[in-house]
């Protein structure tokens, strides 16, 4: 069904959304219309209220739409269902270096407004369709998070609607308990209705170097060595291909220099970027010729280019759902469609689908200190060997008072951790060998939590309730829960990302 139907589909889903973002932006002043878009969102609060709270409280944005693999159980439920239609960019205050927008902002339309005007949010996770609200309650990291932390770190502020039906706002200096409390929440607090994020100035392309190394000690010193610089290159990430051969990627803004060539890597007709990568470990004989050795080549990507790397090809999932996507042929003549939404691939597929894609697939990040990254991709390569494998640092900061997430020592006031992420069909599938997908991620999460590291929860979760907060600090959030009175009428988080069957 995907290229036939979800593809064409996809397309036109994307094609009716950018005029509707034109629309209201340059026809209709979406900014002036924000206030009264909340306050439907408060109206329906105070008629579940009134109704004595039917049901716990969640946004009815259909499950299919959501972009996380797990099933959704509890959108099934309309008691509680709140419209949360917010989905503009509110305004860019250049004198305040921060740009207010509402949470169903996603970053291709959060990149377009402000690229061309010089500007950028430092840290843009890398697919279109991922929102606002869902980086910030959720998970967001990218290949400038080593600089700027998380998604939710470059928030300077939130307005979050309650469930009695308050409007607040939230920031460091303002209810600062409920604004430090928010990242990795889940909707478990309340209702995002505007967020303002940091804004840094850009230049029109990434100057982009590729460090192919061989030998997983030589790997991870060398891109402990970037990651941890004092003057770190603005964008960083690492490609595993195989246990010990991989390929740094790392950049910086920059103006084009006369006569530079540039790779427009995101036309549909381009080879998918992750191949793009893995072209240079076979770029003559230096690099594979011993294990540290490596060679550095160099090109100049348009910004949005840059950020929107992976869009075309899903990371490499889009390799499963057509796997023919990266030839020459399909590109030059049907790549113009690529990506299929992850919706409509959730909305399409059947129960039977779901069970058979999770048994034989794997889709997981974990967060962990940088001194762990060996054992940790070691321990990803024993679990799941699938490849490729991203490796992205994420700067953790010790927050007052503390979130779910930190540094891993309490002396500690920031940390350099890492991101691991596996998202492919493991090779012990490939080879028909014998394996347990929920066993594997089972014992991923037993590693992560003896070793002060984190599951990122758009994944599925195979954790005991137990079990999920010994891996996260539940102090701050269970105080807020109570303060705020989100306790007894929004769903804990662990409810929600946890498998239906787990208690």
């Amino acid at each position: 069904l995907v290229v036939p139907l979800v593809l064409p589909v996809s397309k036109a889903y994307d094609v009716y959304w950018t005029a509707r973002h034109i629309y209201y932006r340059n026809l209709r002043n979406a900014a002036a219309g924000h206030d009264g878009r909340v306050a439907g969102v408060v109206a329906q609060l105070e008629r579940w209220n009134l109704a004595g709270r039917p049901g716990r409280l969640h946004t009815s944005r259909k499950s299919w739409q959501s972009v996380a693999v797990r099933a959704i159980e509890y959108k099934q439920q309309k008691a509680g269902g709140i419209d949360v239609d917010l989905h503009d960019v509110l305004d860019l205050d250049v004198e305040r270096g921060v740009v207010r927008v509402e949470p169903r902002v996603n970053m291709g339309q959060l990149t377009r407004r402000l690229a061309p005007k010089g500007w950028t949010v430092p840290v843009v996770a890398e697919l279109d369709d991922l929102t606002v609200g869902g980086l910030i309650l959720g998970y967001g990291i990218e290949s400038s998070a080593h600089k700027y932390g998380l998604f939710a770190n470059t928030v300077v502020a939130a307005e979050v609607v309650l469930a009695d039906g308050r409007l607040v706002r939230a920031s460091a200096t303002e209810n600062a308990d409920l604004f430090h409390a928010l990242p990795w929440s889940y909707g478990a607090l309340g209702f995002l209705t505007a967020v303002e994020l940091r804004v840094i100035p850009a230049k029109p392309y990434v100057r982009v170097t590729y460090e192919p190394v061989q030998g997983l000690a030589a790997i991870c010193a060398r891109f402990t060595q970037l990651c941890t610089a004092s003057d770190p290159p603005e964008f960083l990430e690492m490609l595993f291909f195989d246990l010990d051969r991989a390929v740094i990627v790392h950049g910086d803004f920059a103006d084009l220099p006369a006569g530079a060539a540039v790779n427009h890597i995101a036309r549909f007709y381009k080879p998918w970027f992750y191949k793009h990568i893995e072209s240079f470990l076979q770029r003559g004989n230096s690099p594979l010729a011993r294990p540290g050795a490596r060679f550095d080549s160099t090109e100049y990507l348009p910004l949005r280019d840059y950020y929107h790397r992976y869009t075309r090809s899903l990371y490499w999932h889009g390799e499963l759902l057509v796997p023919f996507g990266n030839h020459p042929l399909f590109r030059y003549t049907l790549g113009w469609l690529m990506p299929p939404k992850v919706s409509l691939m959730r909305l399409t597929q059947t129960e039977g689908v779901r069970k058979y894609r999770d048994e034989r697939n794997v889709v997981q990040d974990a967060l962990m200190p940088i001194r762990l990254l060996r054992e940790g991709v070691e321990m990803f390569h024993r679990e799941f060997e699938c490849y490729p494998l991203w490796v992205c640092g994420h700067r953790a900061f010790r927050t007052e008072p503390r979130g779910m997430v930190g540094p891993s020592r309490p002396e500690l006031s920031e940390e350099m951790f890492v991101d691991i992420g596996a998202w492919q069909v493991p090779r012990f599938v490939k080879r028909k060998e014998a394996w347990n997908g929920r066993e594997a991620v089972r014992r991923m999460e037993a590693w992560l939590r003896a070793h002060g590291a984190f599951q990122c929860l758009y994944a599925v979760t195979e954790q005991t309730r137990d079990e999920f907060w010994q891996m996260f600090d539940r102090t701050l959030y269970e105080a807020v829960r109570e303060k705020y009175g989100a306790a007894g009428a929004f769903m804990d988080v662990f409810d929600k990302v946890k498998r239906p069957e787990r208690v």
